[in-house]
């Protein structure tokens, strides 16, 4: 039973128009393993918002820059767009048991998570994001997570 547990919340529906790629699970579900494999630490695992960040970043190569930037110290903020997308993605990932979710509430992958990768890695799929990824590595620590989080409290706090 417990293997059904996200079914009432998957549904598929056809739709008259196609979806961007970059709003298909599929090709979400692709991108958080491969920045939990190449940007996160296997320990620790990574928070929903430090993979909301990468995969925003990996939207455009205007937002790529912004994220180099501010891993390496050029910029002191960043803006951020959470996108449902990647929360759907998530979920799917989870049921397909492609991710875990550690009891600290981040995520990391499973065996079968990290066989997915090994396929994506040795075939020309998502080559700027593997690029990327790559320059990234582990360089957006969760301390610069933490910074960007209560740059957001604190700015909201006056408002």
């Amino acid at each position: 039973m417990s293997e059904y547990l996200l079914t009432n919340e998957i549904i598929f529906d056809s739709k008259p128009d196609a979806v961007p790629y970059n709003y298909r699970i599929s090709y979400k579900m692709a991108q958080l393993c491969l920045i939990i494999f190449k940007s996160c630490s296997s320990k620790a695992g990574c928070s929903l918002v430090k993979l909301h960040i990468i995969s925003n970043a990996l939207n455009t190569k205007r937002y790529m820059k912004a994220l180099e930037d501010y891993v390496n110290e050029k910029m002191g903020f960043m803006l951020v767009r959470f996108d449902p997308a990647v929360n759907r993605a998530l979920k799917y990932a989870i049921a397909d048991n492609l991710i875990i979710q550690l009891k600290n509430g981040t995520f990391k992958l499973s065996g079968n998570g990290k066989d997915f990768v090994k396929k994506i890695e040795s075939e020309d799929l998502l080559v700027e994001e593997k690029l990327f990824l790559n320059r990234l590595g582990l360089r957006l620590t969760n301390e610069k997570v933490e910074r960007l989080m209560s740059l957001w409290r604190y700015n909201n706090a006056e408002n």
